[in-house]
C-alpha cells in the first residue's frame, strides 16, 4: 500500500530528512546519480569517515564536479568512491549492503540537457539497489515528469514500486504542497522486513 504525503519542503530537502533518519556513522550509502554532487556530500557528512559512500554518474563532468565539491569540504577521501558507470551495474563495486541508495533522475543540473538517465537503465539500478538495501534501510527516488522522457521513466519508477513485496517494504510517496501534474516528486521505500535478507533473493522483490 503507497501512502500519499504533500510536505512544505523542498523534495530534496525532504529526501536528506529521510535519509538522515536512518543512516549512521559506519554506514554504507549508495548515490546512484552523483550528478553536481550535492547527494553524495550528504551522504558522507551522515556515514562519517568510518562510513562508505559510492557515487555513479555516467558524465566525467559529474565526477569532476563532485570531487571538487567533497574535497572543498575536506570530506575524508577514503569514504567514498566515485565511479564513471552506469548505475545499473552498481552491485558489482558496492561492498555488502546499503543503508541508503539515493537517485535523482532527469539531467545533470547546469549540463547537457539531453542527456538525461533512461527508464531501462534506471529500471536496472533500482532492481540493483533493491538487492543491496539492508533490513531498515531506504531507497529515495526523486522523478521528474515535466522533461522529455522523464515522463516515461517515472511510469517506470512507478510501475517498479507497485510491483514490490508489500510485506518487505513500506513505500510513500511525497508530493509538494503545490503540486501539478508535471511536477516532480518522491518516492521513499523502506525494507521493513526483519526476516529476509536481500542478498538471499534479491530478484523476489
Amino acid at each position: 500500500m503507497i501512502e500519499e504525503k504533500s510536505t512544505s519542503v523542498s523534495l530534496l530537502v525532504q529526501a536528506h530528512e529521510l535519509v538522515a533518519g536512518v543512516l549512521l556513522a559506519g554506514d554504507t550509502a549508495v548515490d546512484a546519480t552523483i550528478g553536481n554532487g550535492h547527494d553524495t556530500l550528504f551522504l558522507t557528512r551522515c556515514v562519517g569517515a568510518s562510513g562508505m559512500v559510492y557515487g555513479f554518474d555516467v558524465q566525467q563532468a559529474a565526477l569532476i564536479n563532485s570531487r571538487e565539491r567533497l574535497e572543498a569540504d575536506k570530506v575524508d577521501g577514503g569514504c567514498y568512491q566515485l565511479i564513471c558507470e552506469s548505475h545499473a551495474g552498481m552491485e558489482h563495486y558496492v561492498v555488502g549492503q546499503a543503508k541508503a541508495v539515493m537517485f535523482n533522475l532527469g539531467y545533470l543540473p547546469g549540463g547537457d540537457k539531453t542527456r538525461i538517465t533512461h527508464a531501462d537503465s534506471t529500471s536496472a539500478a533500482l532492481l540493483a539497489a533493491a538487492g543491496l538495501i539492508a533490513c531498515g534501510g531506504i531507497l529515495t527516488v526523486m522523478c521528474y515528469p515535466g522533461h522529455d522522457g522523464g515522463d516515461d521513466e517515472a511510469r517506470m519508477v512507478t510501475k517498479f514500486i507497485n510491483e514490490l513485496d508489500s510485506e518487505q517494504w513500506v513505500v510513500a510517496r511525497y508530493n509538494r504542497v503545490e503540486a501539478k501534474r508535471w511536477s516532480p516528486y518522491l518516492w521513499a521505500v523502506t525494507r521493513s522486513s526483519a526476516n529476509s535478507d536481500p542478498a538471499d533473493n534479491p530478484t523476489e522483490l
